[in-house]
């Protein structure tokens, strides 16, 4: 019996083509986007899940109280994770990740090298954390001193080849260092990432020793593995207690220790600062691109249920006659049901070689390293089957029960009683209010995302070079490289600080105390401090509102500052200038004046406003002098390869580190560059789709009323007049669709502005070109058969059965 369905089924897409066609090629598109979405949907709900013990991994997050508030942060003493496991039978293992600045330098056959990919880690390390080692014993590997494990990626790298167990690498601060094993490549879906492991075991270093016995030193990021049945609450008070008394009551009133579930880091990290996390994860772009998924499949399923119904009306005979000869109703469901299950696995095959074609494109999109082969094929046909016989059914059980509503007698009289045209019209409706929301949606990110890019920052960022200053010796030669740097062709200005606008490391912070008049000193604030030379101001363009901006005379500018007009504002000065300001740091208390006020620049992402800020010389004492910053006017290759020649001249030590600053800042909004694309994706698909079923469902339309058009033809009917009765209740249908998908899409929109201090105002135009391109693309889709009908021989048309 399921053998003559299928042949039955097969003979009838045969015998329309076209319907078959549009059917096929809308349900292959919609699995295939659908495919793509909750593959990417899937990995992010998979960050860190595939170790063995990822659900009872717990991360420390130490909470810092202050007078403004409460900030979390991912970093802890070392010592704690030792005294936890010594002391608490709740932990089970531990393992500390620690750093020694953000890139380490390290010299390989006499060529030098940064890397910011590493961690200093025990062998506990690959206790807790199943990354897998294809060369070297995990338990041996990191357990003696000055050892490496490098990921096979470094080693093809730095060797050309991954068998170098054995072989040596020169590492700053820790001298030469033995390869002990080759990790497998970090997976994608981890928060940690890493191409090099260094073993912490190097105790002849002074410095090295006190910090990891210092309970004032948060200097690690501790990961605890509990023992089964843990309750975290009061794992919790017990580790605040027992930190409490070793830290004693000056540290224990300030800080407090909370723990994060491993598989929570990825989303649960948006308020944490100084975690490791490599990327951090939105959970909205999930629940956002789940939609969109189902958008997609939805869409393409109503297509196949809006021209099942519709070619019903040329099946009446054919359901009639099998009715009369006796066929039972389950046996007809059945027949149809096969007949959309087998488009919808046509579809599938289609959708198999879309998916190879288009996943390098995604892999692009996203940022993300799917493979799709042959080889992997077996990982994606799971889904792939599972949404192709679920839209199979879901599309087909509609159509089906509509069909078997004709009577018999009816139906071989030709007879069309309740076609449920209305509910098709409402089904074009859904298909375009899902598809303008995508278009609003899309135009709303795109617009914010250019309103990020030409937002005036308060500064110039473009063609600066940032090259990191890493070495103590380069520090005490800074004006003299700074000097050589100014003269290299196609450099115009060079500045100097301990940290750049746009920045990505952890900003300096300092207790400010102003000073009225009167001599009183203000309450104490917490507020963001940089160090800027002479030379900022014109390499970056700063503009000064009030005062002077600084003198160049190192001894004249050490106490002097500057803030920026958020910092006159919230502390209420009225002459700013002039002001007297206490800064504290690390304990030290140093009176420094105002001379000046800077208009407010971004020196973070504009997704945080503006914060007071006060800017000191670059010799302050409150934090090192750290970036130098080119502005290039020339060749930016020719530029890099003199300051390359120079920083070697200067720095026997390290590698250059340089970046440009645009780039930086584009980091900051790779998210909602990805999610701009995706929606673009998803729109486009949705829009394409859509009109599939439309093109279809005119021609259905036409046919169905051939007679009726080549009557009117001969009675003088204009081609304009039949293009218009044909074309205008489509038409009504999408503006229809229009009035319902904008406030929808304003209330999303709205929502998802919220998280940026600096949006755009989602404004009528946005919505009168999303309705305006919805109705452009329909009148375009309804026209070609809308033509085609008016331009055609009316006598055929009259002799059609």
């Amino acid at each position: 019996m399921l053998k003559n369905y299928f042949k039955i089924a097969f003979r009838t897409l045969v015998r329309n083509k076209g319907y078959a066609f549009i059917n096929i090629l809308g349900l292959a598109i919609g699995i295939t986007g659908a495919t793509l979405l909750l593959t990417y949907v899937q990995d992010e709900n998979s960050f860190d899940r595939f170790h063995s013990k990822s659900d009872r991994i717990v991360r420390t997050v130490l909470t810092y109280h202050h007078l403004d508030g409460e900030r979390f942060y991912g970093e802890n003493q070392p010592v704690l994770a030792k005294t936890l496991v010594d002391e608490l039978p709740e932990v089970e293992d531990a393992t500390t990740l620690q750093k020694i600045g953000n890139f380490i330098d390290f010299e390989v056959d006499g060529v030098r090298f940064a890397e910011d990919n590493y961690f200093m880690v025990g062998s506990d390390f690959l206790r807790v954390f199943d990354f897998n080692l294809l060369q070297g014993n995990k338990i041996q590997v990191l357990s003696k001193p000055n050892s490496v494990v490098l990921t096979e990626r470094m080693a093809n790298r730095l060797f050309g080849r991954s068998d170098v167990v054995g072989q040596t690498v020169t590492i700053a601060y820790v001298g030469e260092c033995t390869i002990t094993g080759i990790a497998e490549n970090t997976p994608m879906n981890s928060h940690l990432q890493f191409d090099m492991l260094i073993s912490p075991l190097f105790g002849d270093q002074e410095w090295w020793e006190p910090d990891q016995k210092d309970w004032s030193s948060f200097s690690g990021a501790s990961y605890f593995v509990l023992a089964p049945n843990t309750d975290l609450n009061s794992f919790t008070e017990k580790v605040n207690k027992l930190a409490g008394e070793r830290m004693g009551k000056k540290l224990d009133d300030v800080y407090d220790y909370s723990f994060q579930p491993l598989h929570n880091i990825h989303f649960g990290s948006k308020s944490i600062e100084k975690g490791l996390e490599a990327s951090k994860g939105d959970k909205s772009y999930i629940i956002i691109f789940r939609f969109i998924a189902i958008f997609l499949l939805l869409i393409a399923s109503v297509n196949y249920m809006n021209l099942a119904t519709s070619k019903a009306v040329f099946r009446a005979k054919e359901i009639g006659i099998r009715k009369v000869v006796g066929a039972a109703k389950k046996q007809l469901i059945a027949q149809f049901l096969v007949e959309s299950i087998l488009i919808a696995l046509l579809a599938l095959l289609i959708s198999i070689e879309m998916m190879d074609i288009t996943m390098p494109f995604f892999n692009q999109l996203t940022g993300k390293e799917f493979e799709f082969s042959w080889a992997t094929l077996g990982d994606y046909l799971p889904m792939l089957m599972t949404i192709s016989v679920l839209i199979g059914l879901v599309s087909g059980i509609y159509p089906s029960f509509f069909i078997l509503r004709y009577m018999p007698v009816e139906a071989l009289k030709g007879e069309n009683k309740g076609d449920s045209f209305s509910l098709r019209k409402a089904l074009v409706i859904f298909q375009f209010i899902i598809s303008i929301v995508l278009i609003i949606t899309t135009l709303v990110v795109q617009n914010q995302m250019s309103f990020i890019q030409d937002k005036d920052l308060g500064f110039n960022d473009e063609n600066l070079l940032v090259i990191d200053i890493s070495g103590g010796e380069v520090r005490e030669k800074f004006k003299i490289m700074r000097s050589e740097f100014s003269r290299i062709p196609g450099v115009q200005s060079v500045g100097g600080s301990t940290r750049v606008p746009s920045e990505w490391k952890t900003i300096f912070e300092v207790q400010a105390s102003f000073i009225d008049n009167k001599g009183s000193v203000g309450d104490s604030s917490t507020v963001y401090y940089m160090g800027f030379d002479y030379g900022m101001k014109e390499t970056f363009g700063f503009r000064v509102k009030e005062g002077t901006y600084f003198s160049g005379n190192d001894q004249a500018d050490s106490l002097k500052v500057l803030i920026n007009e958020e910092a006159v504002k919230a502390f209420g000065l009225t002459n700013p200038v002039g002001t007297m300001i206490n800064l504290k740091d690390r304990g030290v208390r140093v009176p420094v004046q105002v001379i000046g006020v800077l208009e407010n620049f971004n020196f973070k992402s504009i997704h945080n406003k503006v914060e007071p800020i006060i800017i000191g010389a670059w010799n302050n004492p409150s934090g090192l002098v750290d970036y130098f910053t080119l502005k290039v006017t020339g060749n930016l290759a020719n530029v890099i390869e003199k300051a390359t020649l120079i920083h070697e001249k200067f720095d026997k030590e390290t590698a250059i580190e340089y970046h440009l600053l645009e780039n930086q800042r584009a980091a900051f909004y790779k998210k909602e560059s990805q999610a701009n694309a995706i929606f673009k994706l998803g729109a486009g698909l949705s829009v394409f789709v859509a009109c599939l079923g439309l093109f279809g469902l005119t021609s259905f339309s036409v046919q169905k009323r051939i007679k009726e058009i080549g009557i009117r033809k001969v009675l003088g009917a204009s081609h304009w007049s039949l293009f218009y009765m044909l074309s205008t209740s489509f038409i009504r249908q999408v503006m229809l669709a229009f009035l319902i998908a904008s406030p929808i899409a304003y209330i999303l929109m709205n929502n998802w502005l919220q998280k940026f201090a600096y949006r755009i105002d989602v404004g009528l135009g946005v919505f009168l070109t999303a309705g305006l391109a919805a109705i452009i693309v329909a009148l375009i889709t309804v026209s070609y058969r809308s033509v085609i009908a008016a331009n055609s021989n009316p006598v055929k048309a009259l002799k059609s059965e």
